[in-house]
């Protein structure tokens, strides 16, 4: 049977509060809120949406966080002296630069892996 997400949280964090101590680091609180408030915000959400930030939080961290995202993005799009295009990126959520990132990389390996158009076989 799959277990709650009280149940994950209980069991990989101890509480929730040790969960939105972990994501305070993680995750950037809004502009002029301070640590207090940002845990305050944190405590009055579901802990599958804690997990899903923990989860957010940790992929982002892997990559470099969102100015590694950013300019991951930039590269691979060929685009990495487009600064406006920069900025505006660094605009968007972590989880939108995830997805981002995972797209444009996925796009970029299959422009890849093609073949030359000649040297496709044609199926009639």
């Amino acid at each position: 049977m799959q277990k709650t997400p009280l149940q994950i949280v209980k069991e990989q964090h101890g509480s929730k509060a040790d969960l939105i101590k972990k994501l305070t680091g993680l995750i950037e609180s809004e502009d002029g809120e301070s640590d207090d408030d940002h845990q305050r915000r944190l405590r009055n959400v579901s802990n599958a949406k804690l997990l899903h930030l923990l989860d957010i939080g940790e992929r982002a961290k892997a990559a470099g966080g969102r100015d590694g995202l950013v300019a991951k993005v930039l590269e691979l799009k060929g685009q990495s002296k487009d600064h406006e295009y920069g900025d505006a990126l660094k605009r968007r959520s972590l989880g939108e630069l995830l997805e981002l990132h995972a797209s444009v990389k996925h796009r970029a390996d299959g422009k890849a892996a093609k073949k030359p158009k000649h040297l496709r076989t044609r199926k009639n």
